[in-house]
């Protein structure tokens, strides 16, 4: 069985592409409740609904940027990040979501939305980058990682309403 060819690639998304991105994010938040944590990221720091108005302004701020994984001329992933001022002033970039659809994984389209989200960061002067990852998502984890990119904290948790 030959290997998939690697032919993913990144753009600036584009505003009439805004439905695409919301049907894959949705995708995206299906995938997370499999994971441990999946449920409280959704309760507070997944992007909140209606995601086609959350997208748009994202499209329209200039602190921020969303991009699309093409993959056979089609749009199978997004990522975004905005820019974070951190309290010593300094700013850093914040990928909040990166995602691509289960059936383009592993032809580069994660490693291009990776690259424009980082050549974004760069554009803008950004110091730093970071992510959030869901803990036991090993295949996320260890995507990161193949840019270098390692854990600085841990979130934990418990439920108060449950004996």
């Amino acid at each position: 069985m030959s290997e998939r060819p690697k032919d993913g690639a990144a753009r600036p998304a584009l505003p009439d592409e805004i439905g695409l991105i919301a049907g894959l994010a949705r995708e995206a938040r299906s995938e997370a409740l499999e994971y441990r944590g999946g449920d409280r990221w959704m309760a507070t720091e997944a992007a909140p609904e209606p995601l086609e108005d959350y997208l748009a302004q994202l499209i329209a701020d200039p602190e921020a940027v969303l991009v699309a994984g093409i993959w056979d001329d089609t749009v199978v992933g997004y990522g975004w990040a905005r820019r974070i001022v951190r309290r010593d002033g300094s700013a850093i970039a914040r990928i909040e979501e990166l995602f691509v659809t289960p059936d383009a994984r592993s032809v580069g389209v994660g490693e291009s939305l990776f690259n424009a989200l980082l050549l974004w960061a760069s554009d803008q002067e950004l110091v730093a980058m970071d992510a959030f990852v869901l803990p036991g998502h090993r295949e996320a984890k260890n995507f990161f990682e193949t840019f270098k990119m390692t854990a600085h904290a841990l979130i934990v948790h418990t439920r108060l309403d449950e004996d």
